[in-house]
C-alpha cells in the first residue's frame, strides 16, 4: 500500500468521526463530572471506538466478499452516506446518523457516556463503519488491512487528545468556531464523497462508457 493511501485513509476518517464537531455535546453531556471521570470516560470510549471500526477493518473484505458486493457498490453507498453526513456539518449539526435528539437527551442524564453515544455513534457510528469497510476493499490484502488499523488508531488518538482539552477548545474558539470549524471540515468531506461517487461510477464504467472492474 503506497504512503498516500495510508495518509488518505487516516484524514479521511477524521473528517468523518469528526472529534471536533462532538466537544459540544461532550460538554453539556458531562458538565457535573469531575475532570478525572471525563478523562475516564473519554479512554474507554476511544478504546471502544477503535476496536469496533478494527472489527470492521478485518471483517470487511470477507463480509463485502460472501454477500458478492463488489467495491464500486461500497464507494458509492459510502459517498452517499458520507455525503449526507457533510451536508449536517456544513449546516453546524451533528449529524442524524450519528445521534438523534432523543439520544443527548437520555445521555445528558447517564452517569456514563462512554459506551453510548461517545463511542458509540458519536466515534465509531454508521458513517466512519462504512469508511472503514470501503477502505477495507480498497486495501485488499492483509498489509492493507494492517495500515488501515494503524489509520483508525491515529485518528482515535486524536480524539482522544481533542476531548480531553474541551474546556480550553472551547474557551479559545467558543461555540461558534466549533461550528466555524465543523462547517470547514464538512466541505472537505463534501468533496470526498463526492470522489468516491464518482470513483464508483467510473469503475462500473457509468461515465467512462467502459465497463471496468467491479471489485
Amino acid at each position: 500500500m503506497k504512503p498516500a493511501l495510508f495518509a488518505s485513509m487516516a484524514v479521511n476518517l477524521f473528517l468523518i468521526v469528526d472529534p471536533i464537531g462532538c466537544i459540544p455535546l461532550f460538554a453539556a453531556i458531562t458538565r457535573s463530572d469531575t475532570p478525572a471521570r471525563r478523562r475516564s470516560m473519554i479512554l474507554r470510549a476511544t478504546i471502544i471506538a477503535f476496536l469496533v471500526l478494527s472489527f470492521f477493518a478485518i471483517a470487511g473484505r470477507f463480509v463485502l466478499h460472501h454477500f458478492g458486493i463488489g467495491l464500486p457498490a461500497v464507494r458509492i453507498a459510502g459517498g452517499i452516506l458520507m455525503f449526507l453526513i457533510g451536508v449536517e456539518m456544513l449546516f453546524g449539526r451533528i449529524s442524524r446518523t450519528e445521534t438523534t435528539e432523543p439520544e443527548e437527551k437520555e445521555a445528558a442524564v447517564k452517569e456514563d457516556v462512554s459506551v453510548t453515544p461517545l463511542a458509540i455513534p458519536l466515534l465509531a457510528g454508521p458513517g466512519s463503519i462504512a469508511a472503514v469497510v470501503l477502505f477495507s476493499g480498497t486495501g485488499g490484502d492483509t498489509t492493507g488491512s494492517l495500515y488501515l488499523i494503524a489509520a483508525i488508531g491515529i485518528v482515535m488518538a486524536a480524539s482522544w487528545a481533542l476531548l480531553r482539552t474541551t474546556d480550553a477548545i472551547l474557551r479559545v474558539l467558543g461555540q461558534i468556531g466549533i461550528k466555524v470549524v465543523a462547517r470547514v471540515m464538512g466541505l472537505l468531506l463534501l468533496f470526498v464523497a463526492t470522489q468516491f461517487v464518482i470513483d464508483g461510477l467510473l469503475a462500473l464504467g457509468i461515465l467512462a462508457g467502459t465497463p471496468g472492474p467491479t471489485s
